[in-house]
């Protein structure tokens, strides 16, 4: 094979080393942000939860408000009842009472369930609470394990690109050129091997003239269809 293919091929090893350990960091990073976004969607929900609270307790004290101006006009009433001297003055304050006294009866019952429904919002509140907390806990048990993976990625990653850069010096620059813009979108794939009459990055097969000239000589052969560098994989017998 080729000596410049041959330190391509190790490159091109580091480079997937390089590829797998981003890759492994990218997941890290969506894990994360899947708790952050969990998090953030719990935070909202008790913002909402406190605001209808808030709300609930708001219209609880008007209602409580009006109820206490009915029964303050129901005692007026009372004195006004004792203090009518005619039939007809009776009577229009009978029905002021009733008026006065069903209104009351309906805000009792608003102030009633108004409670009720504070009730259920404080329980909401607190199971929002408890389940943020225990979302803030994991993440924060978490990060210490991402933060520790991470700190050994990028270390990983930047022995293996000193490793890369002193081989570098070792290629053809013209055929590193090659190489590079291939794997701009081979994504770790610009050499690969010839496996039954075949290139194992496209799987098209490859005519005899092809394969002759990669049999028989040291020439760089890319593949007519893909465009990649093709090697023969050496077998047992090649190596002794």
């Amino acid at each position: 094979m080729n000596q410049d293919l041959k330190n391509l091929l190790k490159v091109q090893d580091f480079d997937q080393a390089i590829a797998r350990l981003e890759e492994e960091r990218e997941k890290i990073e969506q894990k994360e942000q899947k708790i952050l976004d969990v998090i953030g969607t719990k935070e909202m929900q008790l913002k909402t939860a406190k605001e209808e609270k808030d709300a609930i307790l708001k219209d609880k004290l008007f209602k409580e408000g009006l109820l206490a101006d009915t029964l303050e006009n129901l005692k007026k009433l009372d004195i006004k009842l004792n203090t009518s001297t005619s039939e007809k003055q009776l009577q229009a304050v009978n029905i002021e009472i009733e008026i006065a006294k069903t209104n009351k009866n309906v805000l009792e019952e608003k102030i009633l369930s108004l409670e009720e429904d504070m009730d259920a919002k404080d329980k909401d509140i607190k199971e929002l609470e408890d389940r943020y907390t225990q979302l803030q806990k994991t993440l924060e048990e978490h990060k210490t394990k991402f933060n520790e993976r991470r700190r050994e990625i990028n270390v990983e990653i930047e022995e293996i690109k000193l490793n890369k850069e002193q081989l570098l010096n070792d290629v053809d620059k013209e055929l590193l050129v090659k190489y590079e813009k291939l794997n701009k979108w081979t994504k770790g794939t610009s050499i690969v091997p010839v496996r039954k009459d075949a290139c194992y990055g496209c799987f098209m097969k490859l005519t005899p003239q092809i394969l002759t000239i990669l049999e028989d000589t040291d020439e760089i052969v890319y593949c007519p269809n893909c465009g990649r560098m093709l090697y023969k994989e050496e077998s047992d017998d090649d190596n002794g």
